[in-house]
C-alpha cells in the first residue's frame, strides 16, 4: 500500500476546522464542569454554557439535513423509538442534556431572574446541591471522553483507532479548564483563591500531555497500520508537523510549563498567565485539529 491509496478524511467526510472547533467547545465546557464542581463561579458557568452552545451548532450544522432534527426529535420522543447505535445522535442528547443543566445553574447565579420570579428559587437550590453537581461534573467528564470516543469509532481512519485519543481529550480539556480559570482571574472575574492552585496543577497536566501527545505519536508510527503511520508522519514531519511541534508542543505545553516555572520561582505575574492561558488554550485546538486533519482512509480489503 502506497500513499497514493490513501485518502485524506477531511476531502471524504469533511471532518476538518469546524469539527476541530466543535471538540475544543466541548472539551472546555466538559472538564469545565468539573472544575466547576469545586469552584462554583458565575464566570465560569457562563463560559461552560456558551461553550456547549457553540458546540451543539457545530455539530449540528454539519448533519446532512440539520433543519430537521427537531422533527427527527420530536418523533423519536413519541414513539420512545431511539437509535442508541448513532454515536452522534448519543452524543446530542448528552450534550443537550449538558446544556440544559449549566443553564439552570447560570439562572441561580443571576438575581434579577431568581428574585422577580420567585418560582426560579428551585434552580439555586440545585446550584447548592453536591448531589446535582456531581452529576454534573460527570456528565461533563463523561461528554469529553465522548468526544474522543466518536474520533476512535471512525472506521477506516486507523490513526483514530486508538483508546489513547480518549486519554489526551480529557488531559487536554483539563488543561483548558485550568486556563479559562485562570483567564478569569487574570481579568478579576474570579479571585485569587480560584486560581491559587491552577499553577502546578496545570504544569503537572502539561507534563502529562506531552507525554500523551508522543505515546500516541509512538505507537502510530512503531505499531500501527499502514494509514495510522502515514497520520502520524504527516504530524511529525509533513504537513501538518508545524502545527504538532510548534502548536501543539511548542505554544501549548512548553510556553505554559516555562511561566508556570517563573510563577512558582518568582511569583504570579497576570501578563504572563494571560499569554500562558491563552497558549494552553490554543494548544489544546491545536491538537485536536491536528488528529483531525492528518486522518487518513484505507482502501478497503475484500
Amino acid at each position: 500500500m502506497t500513499p497514493a491509496d490513501l485518502h485524506y478524511q477531511v476531502d471524504v467526510a469533511h471532518w476538518g476546522w469546524s469539527i476541530a472547533w466543535f471538540l475544543w467547545f466541548v472539551g472546555i465546557a466538559g472538564m469545565g464542569s468539573v472544575a466547576y464542581f469545586f469552584v462554583r463561579r458565575a464566570p465560569l458557568a457562563y463560559v461552560i454554557f456558551g461553550s456547549l452552545a457553540i458546540g451543539l451548532l457545530l455539530v449540528v450544522s454539519h448533519l446532512g439535513r440539520w433543519w430537521n432534527l427537531p422533527r427527527v426529535l420530536w418523533i423519536m420522543v413519541i414513539n420512545l423509538d431511539f437509535n442508541f447505535n448513532s454515536w452522534m445522535l448519543i452524543g446530542i442528547m448528552m450534550l443537550s442534556v449538558h446544556l440544559f443543566m449549566t443553564l439552570f445553574i447560570v439562572i441561580a447565579h443571576l438575581p434579577f431572574l431568581t428574585n422577580r420570579f420567585g418560582w426560579l428559587g428551585w434552580t439555586k437550590a440545585l446550584n447548592a446541591s453536591n448531589v446535582y453537581l456531581a452529576l454534573y461534573a460527570a456528565l461533563g467528564a463523561g461528554a469529553t471522553v465522548y468526544s474522543g470516543f466518536l474520533i476512535t469509532q471512525a472506521a477506516g481512519v486507523p490513526l483514530w483507532n486508538t483508546s489513547l485519543i480518549p486519554v489526551l481529550w480529557v488531559i487536554s480539556g483539563s488543561v483548558a479548564a485550568i486556563a479559562v480559570l485562570e483567564l478569569l482571574y487574570v481579568f478579576g472575574l474570579v479571585d485569587a483563591r480560584v486560581s491559587s492552585f491552577g499553577v502546578r496543577l496545570g504544569m503537572g497536566l502539561d507534563v502529562l500531555k506531552l507525554l500523551a501527545v508522543l505515546g500516541f505519536l509512538h505507537v502510530a508510527l512503531s505499531f500501527g497500520s499502514a494509514g495510522a503511520r502515514f497520520g502520524a508522519e504527516l504530524m511529525t514531519s509533513g504537513e501538518y508537523a508545524l502545527m504538532t511541534w510548534g502548536g501543539v508542543i511548542g505554544i501549548g505545553i512548553l510556553i505554559p510549563l516555562a511561566i508556570g516555572a517563573y510563577t512558582i520561582f518568582v511569583g504570579k505575574s497576570k501578563p504572563l498567565l494571560l499569554v500562558s492561558s491563552v497558549a494552553a488554550l490554543a494548544g489544546v485546538f491545536f491538537l485536536r485539529a491536528a488528529v483531525l486533519l492528518a486522518g487518513v482512509w484505507e482502501p478497503l480489503v475484500l
